[in-house]
Parts: structure tokens; sequence; C-alpha cells
């Protein structure tokens, strides 16, 4: 069953400056008035008449009536009475707002102390308590402000007007959404005890710490390297102990057998003998091969000369590039940096206009809490109550400037924090640059160096010093002179008689224990290199199921966005089938693609905040009628400005245009 409310009659006494006026209507009523008049005060008065509260919702507007100098006049009661229909029974509701006057005693003159009000529920005197009980047995007051102004909706909270529309068509289950879908059924499934809002958050934390953790590998791989020690030539090391072990072992048998001691005499200066044999074969390769470098050198000087100017042009040609590059990036870092100043030169003055707000305070002059035409002192209670009065206003007013400025300021702040990260990037770009270019003209250098040094030389070979050319190549030559210094000292060592000695023996047996204790040790490195390694083999195979349990994640991740998706459309689309008129965008897309809630107006997708008046008013009409089906009810709805429209949309309830006609300067009712 819908009920339906219209007003059939309504008066104001002493209201807002109507001092005696009696409205009835019809089910289209239009009210015509100039400016000021009071079309708008009808509105307020039906709303007040209900509950309390103007069109707009405050509470604390002023409904005493004023003499013409702006002032309340004294102990006069202010009324409203209405008679409204309710499903065809005619109700009589009225609230009447009286000063308490109290006389007190020893004093000649009443005083003023406070305000009271009554109500009146067809003629019956009832409480406050008990009447607001009986309005609200008619209709809900949030519900009753979306369907009594067409422009309430849409100035509502965003989320508020979401939640209402929601609630035009139910909770869609997430399992109607999936239907068949076997992504989105598996997704459903997994959802034990949490929303999908819930799991997207796991997955997106699961995520981060697999990246967390795959970011650290490298580093904990290059740790492992670190530690490592340097790889030997662990196969000559063997091949090493092998050889001491074999020495040692004919030492000992050479104690055991004196005998055996002479014959290791003979085979050691044999050896001695190989060994000085070799080292001289060494020695004669590495000075014909140097002879043969330094004679083509001499042949090949040119040639080279001709590369080194080929590379030293490309390396010009790179610096030239290089330096474009640095000299674009410094004019917008400059350009960057004028920015961040003219932000913080923004930023100062808006903390000096919140400093100056902050520092504002009120004061009052006395001499103006009299009557201007006696001259005569307000009551005192009057006194307090205007102070009362402006003190708030100050206050209300002070607050909301500190709020707005404060939030102009974190804007600024916001803007000049993301240039200055803009600024440290290109700093950063600028220093590679400049690295860069050092690079390349330290390469320039030490080619031009080359071809200083080439061109020097004399072109003719037989004027250039063979000999001294090869000298000076042995003499730089480390693996020529270890060789001369090592045949050095084994011809010395050739000289040495030996003779047999037990102690010596014993002696050389200890020295190639030290010997092969110290093969061992390096000999142990190996297994340390293999540990190592083995430990940089499980790192990578970690990083490599971290990789693939983030591409599940992000597989599944996917999934979540496209059911999101599709609860989306499902959703607008559910609630754009209940308007006409108008259409609602439910949600919007951020620029990394995530999908975030919203509640925006459209009217033929123009934002509501774009559209003109008559198709804001249409608009709202035409929500007004969706929630009055849904609500299953019909209430008046006052249309201000009416005048600036031509046509509206067909309504169910009780139309009250409020129109603006400049030569009625008393309301007239049509």
């Amino acid at each position: 069953m819908e009920n339906s409310i219209a007003i059939k009659q309504i008066s104001l006494l002493n209201f807002k400056g109507l001092r005696n006026q009696t409205i009835n209507f019809n089910h289209i009523t239009n009210i015509f008035g100039d400016n000021g008049v009071g079309k708008t005060t009808i509105f307020d008065a039906f709303t007040w008449l209900l509950f309390g509260k103007d069109s707009t919702d405050r509470t604390n507007f002023e409904i005493k009536t004023l003499d013409k100098n702006n002032n309340v006049i004294p102990q006069i009661e202010h009324e409203v009475a209405a008679i409204i229909e309710v499903n065809g029974e005619e109700i009589s509701v009225r609230r009447i707002l009286k000063e308490n006057w109290v006389k007190k005693r020893g004093s000649l003159e009443a005083e003023f102390s406070g305000n009271i009000t009554d109500y009146f529920w067809n003629d019956v005197p009832k409480s406050q308590k008990e009447y607001q009980e009986k309005i609200a047995s008619l209709l809900d007051e949030s519900v009753f402000k979306m369907i009594t102004n067409p422009l309430a909706f849409n100035s509502m909270k965003w989320q508020d007007k979401r939640t209402a529309l929601i609630e035009l068509v139910g909770n869609v289950s997430d399992e109607v959404i999936a239907g068949t879908n076997k992504d989105f059924t598996n997704l459903l499934a997994k959802l034990t005890n949490k929303s999908i809002e819930e799991y997207k958050k796991q997955l997106a934390a699961q995520r981060k710490k697999l990246n967390d953790e795959i970011k650290s590998i490298p580093t904990r791989v290059d740790e492992v390297y670190k530690n490592m020690p340097a790889p030997l030539d662990f196969v000559q090391l063997a091949l090493d102990k092998t050889a001491h072990q074999k020495s040692l072992d004919k030492i000992q048998s050479q104690i055991d057998d004196k005998t055996k001691a002479f014959d290791a005499i003979l085979e050691r200066r044999n050896a001695l003998a190989n060994e000085i044999f070799e080292i001289k074969s060494k020695l004669k390769n590495i000075e014909f091969e140097t002879k043969q470098t330094v004679v083509n050198s001499a042949k090949q000087g040119s040639s080279e000369i001709d590369k080194l100017n080929n590379e030293l042009i490309a390396k010009k040609g790179e610096l030239k590039s290089a330096e474009n590059l640095l000299k674009s990036l410094q004019l917008k870092l400059q350009g960057l940096e004028n920015e961040v100043v003219s932000y913080e030169t923004k930023i100062f003055n808006k903390r000096k206009q919140w400093e100056d707000e902050n520092a504002k305070q009120l004061t009052f002059d006395e001499h103006n809490f009299h009557c201007p035409t006696c001259k005569r002192d307000f009551e005192s209670s009057d006194i307090a109550a205007k102070k009362r009065e402006i003190s708030e206003t100050f206050a209300k007013t002070k607050s909301e400037n500190l709020t707005a400025i404060n939030s102009e300021g974190k804007l600024l702040a916001e803007q000049r924090t993301a240039l200055l990260n803009e600024v440290e990037t290109l700093k950063s770009r600028i220093a590679k640059g400049n690295e860069l270019n050092n690079e390349i003209l330290l390469d320039i250098v030490n080619i031009e160096a080359k071809i200083e040094r080439l061109s020097t030389k004399d072109s003719t070979n037989d004027v250039l010093n063979i000999d001294v050319e090869i000298q000076s190549a042995l003499s730089k030559n480390e693996t020529y002179q270890t060789l001369k210094a090592e045949l050095t000292t084994k011809e010395a060592a050739s000289q040495v008689q030996e003779t047999i000695n037990i102690e010596d023996l014993k002696n050389h047996k200890k020295s190639i224990e030290v010997i092969i204790t110290e093969i061992n040790a390096q000999l142990a490195i190996e297994t340390q290199i293999e540990t190592a390694k083995k430990r940089v083999a499980e790192l990578q195979v970690q990083e490599s199921n971290y990789a693939q349990q983030i591409s599940d994640l992000e597989k599944e991740q996917f999934v979540i966005e496209n059911f999101i998706k599709r609860k989306i459309d499902t959703l607008e689309n559910l609630i754009n089938e209940k308007f006409h008129f108008v259409k609602f965008k439910l949600f919007e897309t951020q620029i990394n693609g995530a999908e975030v809630e919203c509640c925006h107006t459209l009217i033929d997708g123009v934002p509501f905040s774009d559209a003109n008046t008559a198709s804001k008013i249409n608009a709202g009409l035409d929500i007004i009628n969706t929630l009055c089906e849904f609500y299953k009810i019909t209430a008046p709805i006052f249309i201000d400005n009416r005048e600036s429209i031509v046509n509206i949309i067909e309504c169910k309830s009780q139309i009250v245009n409020l129109i603006v006609s400049k030569p009625d300067k008393t309301l007239r009712v049509a």
C-alpha cells in the first residue's frame, strides 16, 4: 500500500516576517512573489512544523519576526499550522514557539528566560516526544528530505547517495554475479570467513612480501659471493700434494737407508740441471717473441694512427650529443626549481593567512547594544543572547576559514613535494650525465695521447734502435724477469755440494710436511666454494619459485578485478534501469586501473553539477519518483525558481511551484 501525503492548507503567524499568512493548496500550486517576499519561507514553515528545521536542514535559523530595526519583536507567539491529507484522511498539526517571560520576586518587570514550544495533533496537545512519534509514523525524516526537494538528493554526500541507490536494488549476491563463470566460482570458494575486498588485500600483502623476498635475493647472492674464497688451481694443488707426498716418502726412505740418500742427491742434481735447461729455453723463446713484436710494432704504427683518429672523431660526436642532452636537462631543472620557489612563496603566504585568521579576536562595542531610537540600553538577557549569537557565528566562521586555509596549504605542500621529487630525479640524471661526459673526455684525452706518441716515432725502421726497444720490453716482462731470477737461484744451487746428513733429511722432511699442511688448507677452500655455489643455486631456485607464486597471485588478482568489474556493471545496470532521466556512475577507474567507489549523477552523460537548472530539477524529480515508488510514499515537492523551467516531468506527488514574480510584492497563490 502506498502512503500519500499532501498539504491542504498552511497558516503562518509571525513566522520569519510573515505576520499572518494562510495558503490553500491544490495538487499543483503556484506561489508567486518577488525576491525576499517569503516564497521559500512557506517551505521552511512546512519543514519546521514537521521536524523543527528549515528547508536546508538547519535547526538554529531565525524564526521570530523582526521589527523595522531588525530587532526581535518580544512577547509574541510564532506559529505554523497545517492541514495535511494522509491517504485521504485530514490531520491537523500545529507547532507554536513562545517566549517565556518570568517576573522575579522584587522585580517590577518580567524577564525573558527562554523559549517554549507547544505541539498539537488534531488540536490535542502533545509532548515533544509524542509529536515526533506521530510525525515518524507518517514518514522517515531522511526520506522526507529526499522526496520533497528536487535538489536534496544531489546535495547529499556521495557515500550517502550511493547507499540510498544500492538500497533500491537490494544486495546482489556474489553467487548471482559469478553465475557459471568457473574462475568466479573458484574465487568465491576461497572466500571463507572473508570478503572479496579482504581477500584482495590478503593477495596484495602476499604479493608485496614475495616481491620483497625476490628483491632481497640478489643481495643475498652477492653476499654469498663476497664471502666465497677466491678459486685456486685445485688440480695443480692436488698434483703438488701428490708430488710432495712422494718426496716425503723418499726422504723417509732415505732416512731409513743412507744409500738411497746418495742416490737422491744424484737424482736432485739431474733434476736441477733439467730445470736450468728448461728455464733457459723459455728465456730464449721470450727474447725471440719480444724481438718479433718490436719489429712488427714499428711497421704498424701508421695504421694504428688512422684507427685512433677514427675513434677520436666518433668519441667527439658522442661528447656533443651528451652535452646537448645535459643542457636540455639543466634548462628543465631550472624551470622546476623556479616552480618550487613559487610554491614555497604560496605556502608562506598561506601560513601567514592562517596566522592572521587565527589571531582574530571578537570584541564587542557596548554602545551598539541599545535602541537606536530612544537610546535605551537593551535588557541584559537580550545583550547576552546577542553576544552569544555573534560569538557562535564568529567562532564558526573562523573555524571554517582556518580549515579551508589548512586544506589549501596541505594541497600546496603536496604539490611542492611532487616537484621536489621531480627535481631530485633530474639532478640524479644530470649527475650521471656529467659522469658520462667526464668518461668520454677521458677517452678523448687518452686517444689523443696515443696518437701523439705514435706520431713522434720516426717512420724509418733503419733509425729505430731495435736492441734498445727489445731490452726495454724485456725489462717490463714480469715472466721474463721471474725466470731470470729463478735461473740465477737454481744455477747457484747447482754449485752447492750436498753431503749426506741425517739431520738435514729430518729438517727437510719437516719442511715438506709444513708445505703439505698448507696445501691441505688450500684444498679445503674447494669445499667452501662448492658449499657457497650450492647456496647460490638454492637462492636461485627460491627466486624462481617466488616469481611463479607472484605470477599465480597476479592471475588471481586479475580474476578479482574482472569479478569486481562485472559486479560494477551489474549493480549500475540494475540501478539505472529504475530511472528514466538520469543515470548513475557508481565506480570510476583510476590511472593504475583500480576501480574505486563513487556516486556521480549524469544527465545525458553530463555531470549533474554542469547541467542547466531545468535539467537539474527534472533529474531531481526523476529521482524523487523512483524513491517514492521504492518507499511507497508521496509527499509535497517544493520546486524553487520554477520560473526558469518550462516543462517538468510527470510526478504523482503534490507539486508546489515557487515562482519569482517581480510585480508581486506580497505572496500570490494560483
